[in-house]
């Protein structure tokens, strides 16, 4: 084994370039836990300020929510009730399909259209929270009302409900179908061989192995739904509402907070307070869910692996055996092609053999493919059910004048023009800072890192910032950024709202860019330290090269999470409207901004025929320049990584 050479054992002029970078990474290294420790000082702070003025007693026990009253009542269940009816129907869309998918997709599929249905299945994740909420006022709600429910309101919770659980049913499908996917075919091969039928073998054998992981897709996806803002702020109806009807307007913790935002909270006022505690509330949830469902991955991960290294031993020594005592090879191991292939009735039926499995179970069986397969296709479905409907709503709006024009009370003449800059603005802004604080950051915790108790902490911290919702991220830039810094960022300007960009998008990038740093080859380091260099130099001239396409495909998918943000937004106080450009200067950097997730989101609160399909014009394009960015992303992939093999 080749160790890298030491270059701290004494400090002096020749290293002290070296010294100085390991500094510089190691202080980006724990920007995660700063920004961690920020959110619980901040939210702590002002949740205790609010405690001063209202009792836990009315808190808890009262069943009023009117905060901005004469006669303000503060009853946290009417939200709750809200935010939990949401959630319950998001997982109850979510878990079958989710699950269904996943088993079709590890165990039923062809190689190709395996990758084509789970790039529509992972597309899901990636379509913004105020494209679904367009989906649910517009097109989901008006169905239902038609043919299921007459009495159901315009603003009800199913609809958001339904849309949310749509959202987040990548997180069940990718965490289980990685899950299956880890199992040895051993165990499947066996499992053929005991005569079971392929959804027996499913049932009885696979998912128990992989209840922990999926235990944690479910944690993790209950986690996001809690937190899912955009959604329900448009399609929910904003209406505090003790109720456990699904078609009746409700309010949740998350939409109370854009509502209030959207009307320039007054700094240290009771409804300033109020917004921070919800959100402190919410903070508490979520980071228990995402730590517990980290704690059930890492699980899941361990037992996997040590399962699968008992049962292969086993496997080869009982192979070895038969061969060493037959010389052939076991009935139930197939001679080629799928080894685990179920042994199906046609085969069993052949002559001088009695099929053991009766219709029932071939029916059950078939049946089970059936419903697999529906949870496959369900991305691509709702994708083509999606565009049709932008396409019959809001195609015929898009023209140079919509493109080129600034927007306007008059739906006929107004246009995207300031929001397409101020998504510019801040796609730009937010680039620049995010690489070198996310790349570095990875740097440390693959390549520097020495305290083991202090990188649990760091990886918990990372895992629970990529999860935790967007609009806590909005409170925090609210405070830190629009507040504090004020005269060095003019408040709710473009500069802000960069600033809070690059904070939510931070973890993504560390998340993938560790990945990438990772996986380059071990080799690659010792060969490096074989010929003398040095750390940096290893880092620099092999590691990053070699990590680079992986590294490049996690900026761009930050960047289309940063660019598809509407609630952080919204948090630090980003205008409805302008109708003017920022200038190329300082001035400019500090100047009002909109963009276009937001406008489409202000134009959606306009119940003008005209102006929802201003929306709906507005969210093509705000679509296609998503779907551009991320096949400009595989093509970088592609690029490098054909690259490296030529």
């Amino acid at each position: 084994m080749i160790k890298e050479i030491n270059y701290k054992k004494k400090f002096n002029i020749d290293n002290f370039p070296s010294v100085l970078v390991e500094f510089l990474i190691t202080v980006l290294g724990f920007i995660p836990i700063l920004i961690t420790v920020g959110i619980v000082g901040i939210f702590l702070y002002e949740t205790w300020a609010f405690f001063q003025v209202v009792s836990v007693g009315e808190f808890l026990g009262s069943r009023e929510w009117t905060p901005n009253f004469s006669d303000p009542q503060f009853g946290i269940i009417v939200l709750l009730s809200g935010t939990f009816l949401v959630t319950i129907i998001a997982l109850l869309v979510a878990i079958p399909v989710g699950i269904l998918g996943a088993i079709y997709l590890s165990e039923f599929a062809p190689k190709n259209v395996r990758r084509f249905l789970k790039i529509a299945m992972e597309s899901l994740g990636g379509i913004p929270g105020v494209v679904y909420g367009y989906f649910a006022l517009l097109f989901l709600t008006p169905l239902l009302r038609n043919s299921l429910f007459p009495n159901m309101g315009g603003f009800n919770a199913l609809s958001a409900g339904i849309c949310v659980g749509i959202l987040i049913i990548p997180i069940i499908s990718s965490l289980t179908e990685d899950a299956l996917s880890g199992i040895s075919d051993d165990l499947r091969n066996s499992a053929y061989a005991l005569g079971f039928t392929r959804f027996e073998m499913i049932y009885k054998v696979l998912l128990p192995l992989t209840y922990p992981a999926i235990l944690s897709s479910f944690t993790l996806a209950t986690s996001v739904a809690l937190g899912e803002t955009m959604v329900v702020a448009i399609a929910s109806g904003q209406r505090p509402n003790l109720t456990l009807n699904p078609l009746q307007p409700i309010e949740t913790i998350t939409s109370f907070i854009i509502k209030v935002s959207l009307g320039s909270v007054q700094f240290d006022s009771i409804l300033f307070k109020t917004i921070f505690t919800l959100g402190f509330i919410l903070f508490l949830v979520t980071f228990t869910l995402n730590t517990i469902s980290y704690w059930l991955q890492n699980k899941s991960e361990k037992q996997l692996f040590s399962f699968s290294t008992s049962v292969n031993k086993l496997a080869k020594k009982e192979l070895i055996n038969v061969n060493q005592e037959t010389n052939v090879i076991p009935a139930f191991y197939s001679s080629g092609g799928n080894s685990y292939q179920p042994l199906l009735r046609e085969s069993l039926s052949a002559p001088g053999l009695k099929a053991p499995i009766n219709n029932v179970r071939l029916w059950c069986d078939r049946t089970f493919t059936i419903l697999a397969f529906l949870g496959a296709i369900f991305g691509v479905v709702f994708i083509a059910i999606l565009l049709w409907n932008l396409s019959q709503t809001g195609l015929e709006k898009i023209n140079w004048a919509f493109l080129t024009s600034f927007a306007s009370r008059r739906a006929e003449e107004s246009g995207i023009l300031s929001a397409l800059v101020g998504s510019l603005w801040l796609f730009i802004l937010t680039l620049v800072m995010v690489i070198p604080l996310g790349v570095g950051s990875a740097i440390y915790l693959e390549e520097y890192r020495k305290n083991k108790r202090i990188d649990n902490i760091l990886e918990i911290s990372i895992a629970n910032l990529a999860s935790i919702p967007s609009i806590l991220y909005g409170l925090l830039g609210l405070q830190i950024f629009v507040r504090w810094m004020r005269p060095i960022t003019g408040g709710p300007s473009i500069l802000s709202g960069a600033l809070v960009l690059t904070v939510m998008s931070l973890p993504t990038l560390i998340i993938a860019s560790r990945s990438a740093i990772k996986s380059s080859s071990k080799r690659l380091k010792n060969g490096g330290y074989a010929l003398g260099m040095s750390k940096q130099q290893v880092l620099r001239k092999l590691i990053l090269p070699s990590a680079l396409p992986g590294i490049l495909t996690g900026v761009l998918l930050s960047q289309t999470r940063a660019l598809a943000e509407t609630a952080a937004l919204i948090g630090v106080g980003v205008a409805a409207s302008v109708r003017f450009l920022p200038p190329l200067s300082w001035q400019g950097l500090q100047s009002s901004y909109t963009t276009l997730p937001v406008q489409i989101f202000n134009w959606l609160q306009n119940p003008s025929a005209q102006v929802q399909q201003l929306a709906a014009a507005a969210t093509i394009v705000l679509v296609v320049i998503l779907i551009i960015l991320n096949l400009f992303s595989v093509l970088i992939r592609e690029y490098f990584n054909n690259l490296q093999r030529n």
